[in-house]
């Protein structure tokens, strides 16, 4: 039942576009591997805000934690044809998002590899997207690194360079010479 919901819901999403072909899958679901239990004691509970004008709420932050995990969501068609499922990685501070969609709105590799009938794994690296963070400095030493949203386009042969991203997709330079505008190659 469980996965013919999330394969309903995957094929409502991927529809919403007339111009997008439906995909058809046979099963679809996430799992977390790797990572190790950390114990955090001694730490003073928190009044914390979660968003602007909410209701303060404590946080005991001693317990029992899971950290250095990649959380991995996959994909299976349901007229499979690839002989091996493909891994997507992701590199450079990025997420398994940069499979799932082009800079400027158009289908992904994921969608792309789905089609031509390939079972698709799509990861989010240790301390990157679905994985988790380690949420203290004697878990993990140094601060969370986050990207702007210009960063990738800029930094990753898509965008023409610095200043090239823009908010109007039809305003963003990108890299003269791209068999695919907008989706690295």
């Amino acid at each position: 039942m469980k996965t013919s919901f999330a394969a309903l819901l995957a094929a409502c999403a991927l529809t919403a576009c007339a111009a997008q072909a439906p995909i058809a899958l046979k099963d679809m679901d996430s799992f977390h591997i790797g990572g190790r239990e950390v114990t955090i004691s001694g730490k003073p509970v928190k009044e914390v805000t979660f968003t602007p004008g909410g209701v303060p709420a404590k946080v005991d932050p001693n317990g029992v934690y899971l950290v250095e995990q990649m959380y991995v969501q996959y994909f299976i068609p349901a007229n499979q044809r690839g002989a091996l499922p493909l891994l997507m990685w992701h590199g450079g501070g990025l997420t398994g998002a940069t499979y799932e969609t082009t800079p400027d709105g158009r289908e992904g590799w994921l969608n792309y590899f789905l089609k031509k009938g390939w079972a698709v794994y799509n990861s989010d690296a240790v301390e990157r997207g679905r994985s988790g963070w380690a949420m203290y400095p004697d878990v993990l030493k140094g601060e969370p690194v986050f990207l702007t949203k210009e960063n990738p386009f800029e930094r990753f042969r898509i965008g023409a360079g610095a200043g090239s991203y823009s908010e109007d997709p039809a305003k963003r330079k990108v890299l003269p010479g791209q068999p695919v505008p907008g989706r690295r190659v």
